[in-house]
């Protein structure tokens, strides 16, 4: 037996071991294993405490904080250590005194992933099929494991988050409610939210934030799937500003002001979902990443090319590959999806799905050559997976804002700068350094 005892304080409802998304730990005679999923999807953190002889496991860093100040202890931020997607972490004793456990991929990293069958990446037509395919079996797996009969689905008015809504529309089994944030009843997003979910015949749940003299208020407005108002309630009100950043920065871990803006975005919607009496919904996360569709520059973050579309740099951006690029690729979409999303969906007992969090949906997303323009590549493929679907209206012209961009959440929060939301990070959680960001 190991000499130091385990404290396990995961929320393995909101983020469940299944077959796609788990954060295993295992502990034996002479050591404990931890393991974490292909892509992310269930982030995983633990703290050595020497003088305790403790070893603390999470899916959040702020759950281990709040932990051990519940127990009179300090929590120091460079004791925490987060398991990398598609990894193994063994510690035993000598590795918990020295804090260099043993780590190991589990599987091929994604660079050396191939798929069962070959697909021609050149005609965008194979391509769009096989991502249907892939794409239906995805959604399919997810909601075999949810038993309530009710979901949720975030829509933002975006490609990713159509597809994921006109795929659960298909689904008689579940009953679908939709969500979309809105600052004000003509943000773009809100007007393509209302018209997808009018063509799809689900209900959809408008969430407004309203600035008031007092703070944020949170109302709800639930409307049929004509498009007709059933009612409306006020969620919470008096919400500080200043508060929602803090609550958020404190939850996600992450400061980068594009995660953060989203984090806070979530904070706000998942109050009203909750109130819903909803348990898991479904996002459209991930696509953006595997083909770059926000246009990232390789050469800014270290790579020698300035190609949006280049191969590795996209597969830096999903999975991270090995750990230097990790670092330039910033981490991959478990660093940040789970920070901006998953982990404040968690914060209210609320499950995060994402279809297209699949590895061979992945591994084709990320080798799509960028043969159309870079404006319109994601258009082409979005096309191409919903050919016989009568959505091209739909398609053709979306806008390539974020979710917290297109309901005017970033414009309420716009006097929080990169440096601002450092140092308010920072006075968190009692860190002084920068580089989490790069």
């Amino acid at each position: 037996m190991t000499t130091f005892k385990v404290k396990d304080i995961r929320n393995q409802d909101a983020f469940p071991n299944l077959s796609y998304r788990f954060s295993n730990l295992r502990e034996t005679e002479t050591d404990v294993i931890l393991e974490k999923d292909y892509l992310g999807e269930n982030p995983l953190h633990y703290y050595i405490d020497t003088k305790a002889a403790e070893l603390i496991v999470a899916n959040n860093i702020t759950d281990i904080k709040d932990y051990l100040e519940h127990t009179q202890r300090t929590f120091t931020w460079e004791r925490v250590r987060a398991v990398s997607n598609n990894t193994r972490v063994t510690l035993d004793d000598l590795a918990f005194d020295s804090a260099t456990p043993k780590e190991e991929e589990i599987e091929p990293a994604l660079q050396e992933y191939e798929l069962q069958k070959a697909i021609d990446y050149i005609d965008i037509n194979v391509v769009g099929r096989a991502i249907r395919g892939l794409l239906q079996s995805s959604l399919e797996a997810r909601l075999a494991s949810i038993q309530e009969p009710n979901i949720g689905l975030l829509l933002s008015g975006g490609l990713d988050s159509m597809g994921i809504g006109y795929l659960l529309s298909k689904i008689k089994a579940k009953d679908v409610t939709a969500f979309t944030l809105k600052a004000d009843e003509t943000e773009p997003d809100v007007v393509k939210s209302r018209e997808l979910a009018k063509r799809f015949q689900i209900s959809l749940v408008e969430v407004k934030i309203t600035e008031t003299e007092s703070g944020l208020s949170i109302t709800s407005e639930r409307y049929s799937p004509s498009g007709n108002l059933i009612y409306s309630k006020k969620i919470a009100k008096n919400i500080i500003p200043e508060n929602a950043v803090l609550e958020s920065l404190r939850i996600s871990g992450n400061p980068k002001k594009d995660n953060l803006f989203c984090a806070v975005a979530m904070y706000l919607i998942a109050q009203a979902i909750k109130g819903e009496g909803i348990q898991t919904v479904f996002c459209g996360e991930g696509p953006n990443e595997m083909i770059n569709d926000y246009g990232f520059n390789p050469r800014e973050s270290g790579y020698s090319s300035d190609n949006k579309g280049d191969v590795r740099f996209r597969e830096a951006l999903t999975f991270g590959l090995k750990k230097t690029d990790r670092q330039l690729g910033r981490g991959g979409l478990p660093k940040h999806a789970t920070a901006r999303m998953g982990k404040i969906f968690a914060h209210y007992g609320l499950r995060l799905e994402s279809p297209y969090f699949d590895k061979d949906i992945a591994r084709i997303m990320t080798r799509i050559p960028h043969l159309t323009s870079y404006d319109t590549i994601k258009q082409h493929i979005v096309s191409a997976i919903f050919p016989d679907d009568r959505l091209d209206s739909f398609i053709q012209g979306t806008s390539k804002q974020k979710f917290q961009d297109g309901s005017g959440i970033s414009r309420l929060f716009r006097s929080y700068t990169q440096e601002r939301l450092i140092d308010m990070f920072e006075c968190l959680y009692g860190i002084r350094k920068t580089d989490y960001l790069e």
